[in-house]
């Protein structure tokens, strides 16, 4: 009798023991789903060209224009930016995702691939960006609006700026802002007006806002006019027609409105394409 017991006390603790291995191989299989890293996120907007080579275009990393991590006021800052898409951007001509103005800037200001938008990658780097939320009022620096003579620009380039970018723009302690490893002629910096402002409350690094308004234009006259790579597709920017004064390109929807075109600029090929290659 104590040996039947026995039996089948073994007998039905056999499936009891079974179902418990198998309930605990199963939960400590099954996948569990991965935070987005804001830290991470950072940290490629910071190395954007070491940190992701398949998909940089130049030496340029997304702080090099977005200065202090995406915070300083008068340097295009990110705070809040995420509450603000998606919107209507005329550039493109329809609303944009955040997303898409992230690639907006790799495409064309670091001249390099697209990353996926439901990539790992893209949702890091958007999650930083959701840290800089803020209901704050970002005050915007005045525009430079006043012509810049490159004449004037080559010389104030060589007693302001050379000392960092180098004597021909092509870099040395910081990037290059002309050359196959600047940005593209299709990003915003590529715009007299952009570049102006941004040097005027920016530059020189070690004492921004510093240069007089008229030096400022005149050193970005200077820039624009050196060669730097090209972004395909950019005739096709401002499709409705409403193409901002200072763009450094031809586009359709200008030409159809009959606009006054740009003189072309010096173009150079491409380190990447745009998009990632398809599948076949």
């Amino acid at each position: 009798m104590e040996v039947s017991c026995g039996v089948h006390s073994w007998i039905s603790f056999v499936p009891a023991a079974f179902t418990l291995a198998l309930t605990l191989g199963l939960t400590r299989a099954a996948p569990t789903a991965r935070a987005d890293d804001a830290t991470r996120g950072l940290a490629l907007l910071q190395h954007f060209p070491d940190s992701l080579p398949r998909n940089g275009g130049n030496t340029l990393r997304c702080t090099s224009c977005h200065l202090d991590d995406g915070r300083r006021e008068l340097a295009m800052p990110w705070v809040g930016v995420t509450t603000r898409y998606p919107k209507y951007r005329a550039r493109r001509g329809a609303i944009e995702t955040i997303e898409q103005r992230v690639n907006e800037c790799i495409t064309r200001s670091l001249a390099g691939r697209a990353l996926a938008e439901d990539g790992r990658d893209m949702r890091d780097m958007v999650s930083y960006l959701h840290t800089l939320q803020s209901t704050q009022v970002i005050v915007r620096p005045d525009s430079v609006r006043v012509d810049g003579d490159p004449g004037r620009g080559a010389g104030a380039y060589k007693t302001t700026c050379a000392r960092c970018h180098g004597p021909k723009a092509l870099g040395a302690l910081s990037p290059a802002v002309a050359g196959r490893h600047s940005f593209s002629i299709g990003a915003g910096m590529a715009r007299q007006r952009v570049l102006a402002t941004f040097i005027r409350w920016n530059m020189p690094h070690d004492m921004p806002g510093t240069l007089a308004v008229q030096d400022a234009a005149d050193i970005a006259a200077w820039v624009l006019r050196l060669p730097r790579p090209d972004h395909p597709g950019k005739e096709r920017d401002w499709p409705n027609g409403d193409v901002p004064i200072d763009v450094a390109y031809a586009t359709d929807g200008a030409g159809v409105r009959g606009l006054p075109l740009p003189a072309p600029r010096p173009l150079l090929r491409r380190m990447v394409a745009p998009t990632p290659p398809t599948s076949p």
